[in-house]
């Protein structure tokens, strides 16, 4: 997959950028920033910024070569779940129970975990998500190692499931909020 390559540390900036639109107007992101400003101006690169933290020191971080589309796989266990600074405390509450729930249902063992697979709005619905995805999975199988995501739309429940994710018990929703699909897909 000569598209999809590793993203560069130094890269930040456009990673955080382009998850951020990507999650913009996703039901999960509305439920835990429900202002649509703050979440484009604050929040989602507060947030996405401290994923990559994680991504870099301890997973993997990949973009696509166009910078349309990236992913971050951190191992099984998930980043440190501290607060995070520029987020509001409603908002450090709501994201406190979505996390708990999320680690709640996360499959034991060893395994990688697709965090936040994003592509920025123009390009999404032509592929560019399936094949980032396939490279972090290769990876994966290259290790013998599961992979494991949630899916918040139907739409990525349908793409997971054609990539070999099947469900790892039933969807789970935080109280008033949107559901997750949790989905597990063995090594090859």
């Amino acid at each position: 997959m000569t598209d999809v390559r590793a993203a560069d540390p130094s890269e930040v900036d456009t990673v955080v950028t382009i998850l951020a639109e990507a999650f913009q107007d996703d039901p999960m992101s509305r439920w835990v920033f429900p202002d649509g400003e703050r979440r484009r101006a604050v929040a989602h690169p507060a947030f996405f910024r401290e994923l990559l933290g994680a991504g870099f020191a301890t997973g993997h971080v990949d973009v696509t070569a166009d910078l349309s589309a990236a992913v971050i796989w951190l191992p099984g266990g998930g980043a440190d779940d501290g607060p995070i600074a520029g987020l509001d405390p409603a908002e450090t509450d709501r994201l406190g129970v979505l996390l708990g729930l999320m680690a709640a249902v996360e499959p034991a063992g060893p395994l990688w975990h697709a965090q936040f697979i994003g592509v920025r709005p123009g390009r999404q619905r032509r592929g560019v998500g399936e094949r980032l995805l396939r490279h972090g999975l290769a990876r994966a199988d290259a290790e013998g190692l599961p992979a494991y995501l949630e899916a918040s739309s139907p739409d990525s429940t349908r793409l997971y499931r054609r990539l070999g994710f099947r469900d790892h018990g039933p969807a789970f929703h935080p109280p008033g909020g949107p559901p997750m699909q949790p989905m597990r897909r063995a090594p090859a």
